[in-house]
């Protein structure tokens, strides 16, 4: 008898436990999906790559710089237009409006014309 009851104690933890995990699961919010928006800022008289822009996404405080490459990138960005502007010392200031962001358009391409 003792036994019996120990297996039905047991077996009724173990459901007890994984409906509490399920449960757990369902609570937890769906992670939207996020991607990576990466470009180059190149000088639009030469083409050469320039380094320290800070590029930024309009209307956030979030802003990255260029590399030594003249790269850029902003992680986890959820898809959806913005407007990207870069500034840079003895350069105009450039806005791209309306950029669409999404998993097939996540490339962004700057150039920036020097200051007269």
């Amino acid at each position: 008898m003792k036994i019996v009851f120990s297996v039905l104690l047991v077996a009724t933890l173990m459901f007890s436990a994984m409906a509490d995990e399920k449960d757990h699961i369902a609570d937890e919010p769906a992670k939207a999906a996020t991607v990576t928006v990466y470009g180059t800022v190149t000088d639009a008289t030469t083409g050469e790559t320039l380094v320290g822009v800070e590029v930024q996404l309009e209307g956030t405080d979030i802003k990255v710089y260029t590399d030594f490459d003249g790269q850029f990138s902003f992680e986890d960005i959820l898809p959806g237009e913005y407007d990207i502007s870069a500034k840079y010392i003895s350069y105009e200031k450039q806005k791209i409006e309306k950029q669409n962001i999404d998993i097939f358009s996540s490339e962004v391409k700057v150039q920036l014309k020097p200051v007269n």
